[in-house]
């Protein structure tokens, strides 16, 4: 992003994401902008890339209070890039409350995760997916479940209290015990939070490419991942995102709820707030050269994305706490109130939310607000 302080009205920034695109293997159902990595050398021209990219940036980085690496596989580095790449971010990281790192079990290793505290990363994102060893080779992991489970308490052991771990449901020939025996794992190991989607068929990624249709267990399995993680004290806060005593990711509740954040990287995307109107970024190219696209958005597309993600949460859009969001609400509120009558949504003391029918099909609400 090269935009001068002029064109910015908020400079606000409290969120910054980093994408780092290299992994070792490919999974089947991944559709994020990824490589698999050929050798140390490229990492370390694209981290050189990577840091112009961040400069350009700083004078918008100083209030940043989260930060979040995301990939790819950002464990796939090796040390000095794991380092290099730190160093990198280490100017930003005074004033972070909560810096997250996405990291593999095959590719963490006691050494990288002392790295990871020494610069202050105080959350990891674990992708497990499932603690089937079948399930993890259908759908082209590369780890098992005893990986997974010593990661988890070696990073315990070392002092990190803010651990996500990352499943998948809906999976090819994945049954209601599979879905069981993760819930037995998880209370076994207890992380502090839980994202838990549903897979999709994305187009890019190899499945979408080779696979016509899912499998039709989305909804039975939905409402046994609900019941089974209420059970264990798990908190919904979000379509698939679950925290135990109130563990949240503050990163991503500022995509939920109208805030600026900025992207860096191939693939990486941003939110800003101009003088021209709100305006989507995104980086596309490789990981030699990528250049920076924006999209003004008009006023009703703006006022959608408020509604479509503030839905997403279980408490809904907060009229005081997200920017916005009873102008959105205003402008939609002639559909919005055929939901209101038919019990799907509910206004309450501080906004508008989806009431628990509603909730479970939230697609039936937001499809009369797409033209």
């Amino acid at each position: 992003m090269t935009l001068t302080d002029d064109k910015l009205i908020e400079l606000d920034i409290e969120s910054l994401y980093v994408h780092i695109p290299f992994c070792d293997s490919i999974c089947f159902f991944c559709d994020f902008v990824k490589v698999k990595k050929t050798s140390d050398s490229e990492v370390e021209d694209y981290l050189k890339k990577l840091e112009n990219e961040i400069s350009l940036n700083e004078n918008y980085l100083s209030k940043i209070k989260t930060i979040y690496i995301g990939g790819g596989t950002p464990s796939c580095l090796n040390i000095e890039c794991t380092i290099k790449m730190l160093e990198i971010l280490k100017p930003f990281t005074t004033k972070v409350e909560e810096y997250t790192i996405e990291i593999n079990p095959e590719k963490v290793n006691e050494e990288k995760l002392k790295i990871y505290l020494k610069y202050g990363i105080n959350r990891l994102s674990i992708g497990i997916q499932t603690f089937n060893n079948s399930l993890l080779k259908k759908i082209g992991r590369i780890h098992d479940n005893t990986q997974a489970i010593k990661v988890i308490k070696m990073a315990r052991v070392l002092g990190f209290k803010n651990i996500s771990i990352d499943l998948i449901y809906n999976l090819y020939d994945q049954t209601h015990e599979d879905i069981l025996t993760d819930i037995s794992f998880i209370k076994d190991l207890q992380p502090d939070h839980i994202s838990w989607y549903s897979l999709i068929l994305k187009e890019n990624s190899i499945w979408g490419k080779l696979k016509n249709n899912l499998p039709e267990n989305d909804e039975y399995f939905d409402e046994v991942i609900n019941r089974e993680l209420a059970h264990l004290r798990y908190q919904r806060y979000e379509v698939s995102n679950y925290g135990l005593n109130k563990s949240v990711s503050k990163h991503n509740l500022s995509y939920w709820t109208n805030k600026q954040f900025i992207g860096v990287g191939v693939g990486a995307a941003g939110f800003l707030k101009t003088n021209k109107g709100p305006i989507l970024t995104k980086n596309s190219g490789n990981v030699l050269s990528w250049n920076q696209s924006t999209e003004i958005l008009s006023q009703e597309d703006y006022y959608l994305q408020i509604i479509m993600m503030g839905l997403r949460l279980v408490d809904g859009i907060n009229f005081e706490n997200v920017a916005d969001g009873k102008a959105a609400f205003e402008f939609f509120k002639t559909d919005l109130e055929k939901h209101l009558d038919n019990g799907l949504l509910e206004l309450t003391k501080t906004g508008l939310k989806c009431t628990k029918r509603g909730y479970e099909i939230m697609d039936a609400i937001l499809v009369d607000l797409i033209k």
